[in-house]
């Protein structure tokens, strides 16, 4: 008997996993590919071949899927691009609810807690969920100087996450970097051109010996998920200290 098509649900459940993978862990010998095709029915190697499928959807990768993306496929990645912070809580909801049965533990906490605290362990929720989808896409390393310990990666936001609500969990949005570059980017000692090349602000100090590592000749090399230029010229317009 041939299998269903597709639904909405677990496409969106694909996506989802989709943002937390490096793109060379996208086969069916992955533990999570097979947690989660045992969970809504699906044999590993076919989910797989969807988290490639939609890896072409990634109009800016290097290295594009089999192509062989659906309709449906197509719109609820649409969805997702359109209104990426929405569609990542929504689908996490989903994922709590069919590994972790926490649908009710939310509400508990809403009436027992109080809505500061329900909104302040939202917003940790979310810086956390934000550096699991960020740094796969840098394949857990850091853009600027490579590989490094994983405790010292950021997820840093190029438009800053106290700026605009629908791009905090944008992974669009994100540039996985080591503390001292986090903290450059953050105070606009550098920023990144349309072309992803480094752009260093004259008023930069640091010693010579790390000098090299402030060259605009660097070059961000996302995996996946290529840092939209309307968020790069955000943060050369409001953060970069240009003078």
């Amino acid at each position: 008997m041939a299998r269903q098509n597709w639904d909405r649900r677990e496409v969106t459940l694909a996506i989802e996993l989709y943002t937390r993978l490096p793109f060379g862990r996208l086969h069916s010998g992955n533990p999570e590919i097979i947690a989660l095709a045992g969970q809504i029915g699906r044999t590993p190697s076919a989910l797989a071949m969807k988290l490639v499928n939609l890896a072409s959807l990634d109009e800016d990768l290097d290295r594009r899927g089999l192509g062989n993306a659906s309709s449906l496929d197509r719109e609820v990645w649409a969805d997702f691009t359109a209104h990426p912070t929405q569609f990542i809580e929504r689908a996490r909801r989903i994922v709590s609810e069919i590994f972790y049965n926490e649908a009710e533990q939310s509400v508990v906490l809403e009436v027992a807690e109080g809505k500061e605290v329900e909104r302040t362990v939202k917003v940790r929720q979310n810086q956390r969920v934000f550096r699991e989808i960020v740094l796969p896409s840098y394949d857990n390393q850091c853009a600027v100087i490579g590989k490094v310990s994983p405790e010292l990666l950021t997820a840093s936001h190029i438009v800053p996450w106290r700026a605009r609500e629908d791009t905090r969990l944008d992974p669009r949005n994100g540039i996985s970097l080591n503390p001292l570059h986090d903290r450059a980017f953050d105070r606009g000692m550098i920023s990144f051109r349309d072309d992803l090349s480094m752009l260093v602000s004259s008023k930069i100090i640091v010693p010579d010996h790390v000098r090299s590592l402030f060259n605009e000749d660097i070059r961000l090399k996302p995996a996946k998920f290529r840092p939209l230029p309307e968020y790069l010229a955000y943060h050369r317009d409001e953060v970069f200290e240009v003078n």
